[in-house]
């Protein structure tokens, strides 16, 4: 069973790489087996597989069973993503109404300038940087349309723990929304969110004028967000960040440059090392060989490598596991103490968040 999934995980690298010819021998001459397409699901690239097989003809690849299923997802995508992008106009409207300049981030921002079809990549929620000075209008402008935070106690764990807080949508098939004053903790890293704004470039959708990260300050930010999600199986980021590489003007020196401002190398060189494995020519050995991992952290981490093709280590869905990578990626061992004991602290203390230092009236008493 293991070789099996070893094998569907070969065939899908293949197809994202654009290597037909391995593609073409690792599917060999009968059709491929139906629990492929789990794969692609449990990568989170399904409907982009579907898209990219179509576009290259090559649709005889993976046979009718695959490709009908593949199909199926991607129609599921297709209407998941229109009732997301419906309710994103609608927040977007109502910030920019309240003179709230929205940042899209990830999905937002890559499905309107970068995939070819807005059902080619899953949208799991909308992604939204305000400035920290903007974000008592903004909760306010967003729940006097119905938008809600979680009750407590997960509104305090978010706003003490986390750089955002989620929002759900009104009407009865809620949609998420992540309202963001930073990109990262600010324990761990040290992200100025005032040079990203001033960096940031215009966007359109639909007819409304927002932002967007610049596109190293967004490979910058996938790299990380690759990171907390501990380096598992899904390639959505590797392909967005594929994407955004090839566009004219891109350095990775620059990227760099921005990852050790942050004080994110640890934490970015283990997430190149993994993008490296899975997509090589997307990842150039020269970007891993300049911000190299420390020996003495691939020394704590050798015991939970993996030799799945799609895995940098095993067991990453395991709370510990996700702790110690957490830990040993740090940026500064000495900061370990004080690390974990704001762990242990984080939901009983006040922080510096600045949703805290909002004056609770009007609209804010429910937030």
């Amino acid at each position: 069973m293991n070789e099996h999934e070893h094998d569907h995980a070969r065939l899908l690298l293949a197809i994202v790489r654009g290597d037909w010819a391995e593609a073409e021998a690792l599917a060999g001459p009968g059709p491929v087996a139906a629990s492929f397409c789990d794969c692609c699901l449990e990568s989170d690239v399904a409907a982009w597989v579907h898209a990219r097989v179509t576009a290259g003809g090559r649709g005889e690849l993976l046979g009718p069973p695959v490709m009908q299923r593949l199909q199926r997802i991607r129609a599921r995508v297709r209407h998941d993503n229109l009732l997301l992008l419906a309710r994103a106009r609608q927040a977007l409207a109502c910030l920019v109404d309240a003179g709230v300049a929205p940042v899209a981030l990830k999905g937002l921002d890559l499905i309107h300038r970068v995939h070819g079809s807005f059902d080619e990549r899953t949208l799991d929620d909308v992604d939204l940087l305000i400035e920290p000075a903007r974000l008592g209008a903004a909760l306010d402008a967003l729940q006097a349309q119905g938008w809600q935070p979680p009750p407590e106690p997960r509104r305090t764990h978010y706003i003490r723990s986390s750089h955002h807080l989620p929002l759900s949508s009104p009407g009865p098939v809620p949609v998420e929304f992540e309202i963001h004053w930073n990109l990262a903790q600010e324990l761990r890293y040290r992200i100025d969110e005032r040079a990203l704004r001033e960096r940031a470039r215009p966007l359109e959708i639909d007819g409304l004028s927002v932002l967007r990260l610049e596109d190293h300050d967004l490979v910058a930010h996938l790299l990380l967000h690759h990171f907390t999600h501990y380096f598992d199986r899904r390639l959505k980021w590797a392909i967005d960040i594929g994407a955004v590489a090839q566009r004219p003007g891109f350095e990775w020196e620059v990227v760099l440059d921005r990852v050790r401002g942050w004080g994110a190398t640890a934490a970015v060189s283990m997430a190149l090392v993994h993008l490296h494995k899975m997509v090589p020519a997307w990842i150039p050995e020269r970007v891993v060989r300049s911000l190299p991992v420390g020996g003495w952290r691939r020394a704590l981490v050798r015991p939970l490598r993996s030799a799945h093709p799609l895995e940098l280590f095993r067991r990453t869905r395991r709370r510990w596991v996700q702790l110690y990578l957490a830990a040993v990626l740090l940026e500064q061992p000495l900061l370990l103490p004080r690390w974990l004991a704001r762990r242990l602290s984080r939901d009983r203390r006040r922080g510096s968040n600045p949703i805290e230092g909002l004056p609770r009236s009007g609209g804010r008493d429910e937030l």
